[in-house]
């Protein structure tokens, strides 16, 4: 689930009593998180980059077969490590604010939960320096989105109960009266579980001897599994929201659980839309496609949301790079989910389904709408610690959108143009050969990206970790 990257050293707790101190190695962990996850979002966008040379006639030989995994592995990664960053700090400021109310297992819980942090990380980041080899070498599993030899699930999985594990801990699942994000990380968890698992179903014999059942729980698996990562991200930016506005009921609406609910829904039955053409249960098919329609109900929420933008930017005057990235997120969000509700109709889904459409989407989705969030939130946690972003990190935000729009309408257009020649045309999406301006447009369009990707990320990597809060203070008396 990571990408080649020095296994990092957090240092142990030692003596750690006070929830200033807890707050501060919370800081610290999340910051290790994001670290990571830079450096595999960045050696997953060069990957990707480098596979829009051969649609620009650029040959790239036997190697060219491990980059688009590489990519996936590198970008997934980000998501669920930035993801996780968030849910730590949160984790800590939780064992932080029970320090304070007197709880004496608070600092001891927080340093049990520190250890784990360190043993994922080093976990991961070996991990994916071995999966990255191993695609390198030639070494496929053979499974979409899960290239990498399947023996490598094994630590990836270990990871997740290690992290399940510190959530439990500190949460003791005592659910009732958290706030929405809470909901939607432990969600994350229990979803992730189950959909891993089911993604290695096909190693059973039950399972990879019938083509037709393989299919539906795979693609039935990844759906969900997207969703787990989704709620991830979701749940950064909710609690994102409450954090930069200081308003707790934004997190506790009845109608923000309600959404959450909804959305929830959909994360379990719109895969429905990648398996229209299999020969399942009508029934099956009805509910995947009335649920996905409901969509409707948060694209109305959204695209309210996005009307009152201009008028909040307007008033604040602010110059912080968090609400230019949160309004990026929500207009894309709008945008993907109108997308969503399309391609869910059954017509519009035979015409489009294999199509570069679907990659387009895929790319709105984990770049206009989780990347993006997930910046907005590393953006913010560095700017509590004081760290300026550079002063080209707004243009850096103009470029990603801008080459993140050229990106998905090039793909947009060549699906459109495969699925409606395959529909009247009878020739199929992959057969034929793709636009000549479809390879330059990628190339220009994933510089413009990955410049902006480089800009934002790159004060994770180099950003000094926090320190702890008795060498700040003591720093501080000094001066």
């Amino acid at each position: 689930m990571t990408l080649p990257a020095a296994a990092p050293v957090v240092p142990p707790l030692q003596g750690v009593t006070s929830p200033a101190e807890i707050d501060a190695v919370g800081a610290r962990v999340a910051a290790w998180f994001f670290r990571l996850a830079a450096a595999s979002m960045l050696l997953g966008l060069c990957a990707g980059l480098a596979c829009a040379l051969p649609y620009a006639g650029v040959p790239l030989g036997p190697v060219f077969r491990a980059l688009r995994p590489i990519h996936t592995l590198g970008t997934v990664s980000w998501l669920y490590l930035a993801g996780i960053g968030v849910v730590h700090r949160w984790l800590f400021e939780k064992l932080a604010s029970q320090a304070s109310a007197g709880e004496v297992s608070a600092p001891l819980r927080a340093a049990r939960v520190e250890r784990r942090s360190r043993v994922i990380l080093a976990l991961w980041a070996a991990t994916g320096t071995l999966a990255t080899v191993a695609l390198l070498l030639g070494k496929f599993s053979g499974r979409e989105y899960m290239e990498y030899p399947s023996a490598l699930s094994l630590p990836l999985g270990l990871g997740w109960v290690l992290y399940a594990w510190s959530f439990i801990e500190v949460t003791r699942l005592r659910l009732r009266e958290e706030p929405v994000f809470v909901w939607m990380w432990a969600t994350s968890l229990a979803l992730f579980a189950w959909t891993f698992l089911e993604a290695h179903a096909w190693l059973l014999d039950v399972i990879s001897a019938h083509p037709v059942r393989d299919l539906a729980v795979q693609w039935k698996s990844y759906g969900s599994l997207v969703g787990s990562f989704n709620l991830l991200v979701y749940g950064s930016l909710s609690w994102l929201g409450v954090r930069r506005s200081g308003d707790p009921k934004l997190a506790r609406s009845n109608l923000t659980f309600a959404l959450f609910l909804l959305g929830i829904l959909n994360s379990f039955t719109n895969y429905g839309h990648h398996t229209y053409h299999l020969p399942q249960s009508p029934w099956v098919k009805w509910i995947a496609f009335v649920i996905s329609m409901t969509e409707v109900v948060i694209l109305v929420k959204v695209v309210w949301d996005v009307a009152g933008l201009s008028r909040r930017r307007g008033a604040s005057g602010t110059r912080s790079l968090v609400p230019l990235l949160l309004g990026a997120t929500t207009r894309w969000t709008a945008v993907q989910l109108l997308v969503a509700i399309v391609i869910s109709v059954p017509p519009l889904n035979a015409v489009i389904h294999g199509t570069l459409v679907v990659a387009a989407h895929a790319m709105g989705s984990v770049i206009g709408i989780d990347t993006l969030g997930l910046l907005a939130a590393s953006a913010a946690l560095l700017e509590e610690r004081g760290v300026q972003t550079g002063r080209g990190a707004r243009g850096a935000v103009i470029a990603l959108n801008a080459g993140l729009l050229v990106l998905w309408g090039a793909l947009m257009a060549a699906g459109v143009r495969a699925g409606l020649g395959a529909a009247y045309g009878g020739v199929l999406p992959w057969a034929g050969t793709f636009p000549g301006w479809l390879g330059p447009l990628l190339l220009v369009a994933g510089a413009a990206i990955a410049t902006g990707l480089v800009v934002l990320l790159w004060p994770l990597l180099r950003a000094p970790l926090p320190g702890r809060a008795s060498e700040e203070s003591t720093c501080n008396s000094a001066s």
